[in-house]
Parts: C-alpha cells; structure tokens; sequence
C-alpha cells in the first residue's frame, strides 16, 4: 500500500497471468476508483500459475517492480491517476 494524504492506493494483481487494477479510496467516498493498469495477461491461460506473479515497491511511489517468479522476467510498473502517465514495460 501506498498512503496519500486523505487517501490510500493499491494495486490489484492477478497473480496467476499478471494481470493489474488501480485501486483507489478514501474515507469519505468521494476519491474511490478501480480503473485499468494492464489488463494483458502475461501469459497463455495454459500457463497460469496461482502466485506466479508478485509486485515489490520501490523508493518510487509510482513505481514498483512485478516479476513472474516462474522466468525472472521483470517489469516496471508505474500508476497514475492520468491514464497517460500509466504504464507497464518489460525490463530487459
């Protein structure tokens, strides 16, 4: 969990192909979200593997780190209340 002032941000992960949501709220109901991160699987529906998948924060607020735990492969994952700043890109 990442907190803000008045308001807390997660990030949902399907840990079985990678799949992640923005979540949003707050006490008051009025900064409540779920909206898109990725919603590409990662993987082939063959492949899927119950916590193969895990998200690691970094010092970035914004960023974290999502690994299959299956490969090693590694992507940084960044959120965003604009749709525009969002982002999940392999690193290589």
């Amino acid at each position: 969990m990442r907190e803000n002032i008045g308001t807390a941000r997660f990030i949902k992960l399907n840990t079985r192909n990678g799949q992640m949501w923005q979540v949003q709220f707050d006490l008051d109901g009025m900064n409540r979200f779920l909206s898109d991160l990725s919603t590409k699987s990662l993987v082939t529906q063959e492949q899927e593997i119950n916590d193969r998948f895990c998200l690691y924060p970094t010092q970035n607020f914004y960023t974290f780190l999502l690994i299959d735990q299956l490969d090693g492969r590694t992507w940084q994952v960044q959120w965003a209340k604009k749709i525009e700043n969002r982002f999940v890109v392999p690193i290589k």
